[in-house]
């Protein structure tokens, strides 16, 4: 008993079957997993050719232009792969595994049989098949009508290793690690968090767009353009030691906080890399404001003795080893909390009253006493409020900034990591 309960669950692991909604793997093939229909099996009784029934031609090119959970490599069925599905015993009259057997063509009518297609050829005009009512497989002319089912090759994974079910067109990421926390979208790609601390890159930083106009044909409502997808699955080890860190994603620049109080940033500019921006242990919060709509673009810092910072408002980013210098900005050294507006900021200090920014003198941003009013805003007006009632929901000591929508992406509960692809218009 106790030596078929180990065989059970080796078993188990050496065929790593997912289940999923629209794709199930069994050892190292993930097969197509979505139900023929009705439809599919009148098509397929009635000699004619459309969704799940084709010539062997063409049910090729139903595979190659597949797309399912975020893949597109997707190949017709080899007859292995095929018969790697066959089961000694029933399920439905049909001898296939349980796992998708719910899925298959019913049988009856003029037709009373499930036969598919395969990507083996021979002699230019025959093509395999492979019988699930028979559990045999042969060849037949190319010109007649089979059902079809696809396949994609995966990665045999290890112990440490786990597939998951991603959500929409995103993917797992390729290591198939359990071990991620989360992810910050940065525009050409993603940085994650791994449980050990230690931060990677997929993709790029940077490249960001400030959003551009959908072209709609007004007949059908349709977009005139197509998106291209483009994946970034293959993580690059940028950096270690940022357990319990907080992190402030600009989209074209990140930073982060140890919890040593150290300033790091990477992205536009930075390096790619992580790079130390300031060796002092008392950074509280930090934020990354970048132009358009408009609006101007300033990096701004809050330091724990109520001290403010920026990098310089006119440095070039994108001078390869560059590094910005942090500048005091402030005539004041006792700053509670701070708020981003358009091109202004508002600062709350330790003594209740309320400042904003009026310009700059001798390198400094000078701020003057402010008191909210609808009309006082110079584009700020979402930012109401929080100003009139001095920010009372905004934490001490920290920077907000309400235009902040870069997204965020936490690793599911068993540390599996999927991510969304970049999406280009064209």
């Amino acid at each position: 008993m106790k030596r078929r309960y180990l065989l059970i669950i080796f078993m188990s692991v050496i065929m790593q079957l997912l289940y999923a909604n629209d794709t199930v793997v069994i050892g190292q093939t993930m097969y197509q997993n979505q139900a023929f229909t009705d439809k599919d099996k009148h098509i397929f009784d009635t000699d004619w050719e459309g969704l799940r029934v084709w010539r062997w031609s063409k049910a090729q090119k139903y595979c190659e232009t597949l797309k399912i959970n975020g893949y597109d490599d997707w190949k017709v069925a080899s007859t292995s792969e095929l018969e790697a599905l066959f089961s000694p015993v029933a399920h439905n009259s049909l001898k296939i595994k349980k796992v998708i057997s719910t899925q298959m063509p019913s049988l009856g009518g003029k037709y009373d049989d499930v036969w598919m297609w395969t990507r083996e050829s021979k002699e230019g005009k025959l093509g395999a098949f492979v019988n699930f009512k028979k559990a045999t497989n042969g060849w037949a002319d190319k010109k007649y009508k089979g059902y079809v089912l696809c396949t994609r090759k995966v990665k045999k994974l290890s112990s440490k290793q786990k597939r998951t079910v991603c959500e929409g067109n995103a993917r797992q990421e390729v290591t198939y690690s359990t071990n991620w926390v989360k992810a910050w979208d940065t525009c050409a790609g993603y940085t994650a968090l791994k449980k050990d601390g230690t931060l990677w890159q997929f993709g790029k930083v940077g490249e960001c767009s400030g959003g551009q106009i959908a072209l709609i044909d007004v007949e059908t409502g349709k977009p005139l353009y197509e998106e291209k997808h483009i994946y970034h699955l293959k993580p690059t080890k940028i950096g270690s030691g940022f357990s319990g860190a907080k992190f402030m994603n600009g989209g074209y620049r990140m930073v982060a906080i140890k919890k040593d109080g150290t300033l790091w940033g990477w992205g536009e500019g930075l390096g790619v890399k992580v790079k130390k921006l300031s060796s002092t242990h008392h950074w509280l919060d930090f934020a990354i404001k970048y132009e358009g709509n408009g609006c101007c673009a300033y990096d701004v810092g809050l330091k724990k003795d109520g001290t403010l910072w920026r990098f310089p408002e006119f440095f070039d980013y994108t001078k390869k080893g560059s590094k910005p210098k942090l500048k005091k900005i402030s005539q004041f050294g006792d700053w509670e909390k701070i708020v981003l507006g358009c091109c202004n900021i508002y600062g709350l200090r330790k003594n209740g009253t309320l400042w904003k920014s009026e310009g700059e003198e001798k390198n400094k941003v000078v701020f003057k006493k402010y008191v909210a009013t609808k009309k006082s805003y110079d584009g700020d007006m979402e930012l109401y409020p929080y100003l009139k009632e001095k920010m009372k929901k905004i934490p001490k000591g920290t920077i907000y900034m309400p235009s902040d929508n870069a997204k965020e992406v936490e690793a599911k509960n068993d540390g599996t990591l999927c991510i969304l692809p970049e999406v280009k218009a064209y």
